[in-house]
């Protein structure tokens, strides 16, 4: 009688959803996909780009404070103020920060980039982490900052780092240029006080069994910000596996790299002109950056001391 009751109900349940148009239509329109939300933000002016962040993560229901900041350089270059977004995940005594600029960069003719690789990609990501990381039990409090401005020099990493109280910031990880491939990159090198940073990080890549490569030197990012005010810090990025050896060979190698006289490996071919767009964005790589930073935060909460 109990199993006939239960096809009685899943019967019933069935034809409920069979026969209501708004479930069914909402049952098959899957989530946003992280490449749709970085396209968002591929607008033509900045206070657009900005705009398009924050409907983002209204739609998410993700609540943020906005910090603004005087941009030293307003005169030359950009808008009088920056905007800082920060969402704050938990309440812990110790603080974790993760961080990816949501601003593009200006070309030469003064249009705006599009700025999907560097750095849209990064900014889906890391709103996908941020859900996340929500659903999740914490020992830390972990603010998620989207930088404004750092095509122009760091600065809002720069202004949010001279905020913080240094002495309750375990970490800092920067996530800039997650848009395609199939290995993490990370650096640049281990300073005083980052090897549980840089162990963590070895950590998520061993268990997440995601093929990571270590620099020495590494691309400037926010990270650098908190570095100044001596904060353990990392940067994470995503290549295909080729690129991503080329790229160590370019910045670490010197003379000894073997590439051909001149060779500029195609990331930076890419970023910072107007070849930044969403047909270089990939599914794999920004899965891999979701992945790889989720475990990396997951890691370093546990190292709360």
């Amino acid at each position: 009688m109990l199993r006939r009751m239960y096809r009685l109900s899943t019967f019933l349940v069935g034809l409920a959803l069979a026969t209501t148009p708004e479930l069914r239509a909402q049952e098959s329109t899957p989530p946003p996909s992280l490449i749709e939300n970085a396209v968002r933000l591929d607008q033509s002016s900045a206070a657009a780009r900005f705009d398009s962040l924050l409907g983002l993560l209204d739609e998410q229901g993700l609540v943020y404070e906005i910090e603004a900041f005087p941009n030293p350089k307003a005169g030359e270059v950009g808008p009088d103020i920056g905007r800082n977004v920060i969402i704050t995940v938990g309440s812990g005594d110790r603080d974790l920060v993760i961080g990816a600029h949501a601003d593009a960069a200006i070309l030469s003719d003064g249009s705006l980039s599009h700025g999907m690789v560097d750095n849209a990609a990064a900014v889906a990501v890391l709103v996908r982490v941020t859900g996340t990381l929500l659903e999740e039990p914490l020992r830390h409090r972990i603010q998620v900052v989207f930088f404004d401005l750092e095509e122009l020099g760091l600065l809002g990493s720069a202004h949010f780092a001279s905020t913080i109280d240094r002495n309750r910031v375990d970490a800092m990880v920067n996530l800039d240029i997650v848009g395609y491939g199939d290995t993490l990159i990370y650096g640049p090198a281990s300073v005083e006080g980052s090897d549980t940073v840089y162990g963590a990080v070895r950590y998520a890549c061993a268990t997440g069994r995601h093929e990571c490569l270590e620099f020495d030197r590494f691309p400037p990012g926010d990270e650098r910000s908190f570095q100044a005010a001596g904060v353990p810090s990392v940067s994470l990025a995503t290549l295909p596996r080729t690129e991503a050896h080329q790229l160590w060979l370019t910045l670490n190698a010197g003379p000894n790299s073997a590439l051909r006289e001149q060779f500029v490996p195609p990331i930076l071919r890419t970023i910072h002109t107007a070849g930044d767009t969403a047909d270089r964005l990939d599914a794999t790589g920004m899965r891999l950056a979701y992945e790889a930073v989720l475990g990396l935060l997951r890691e370093l909460d546990r190292g709360a001391h």
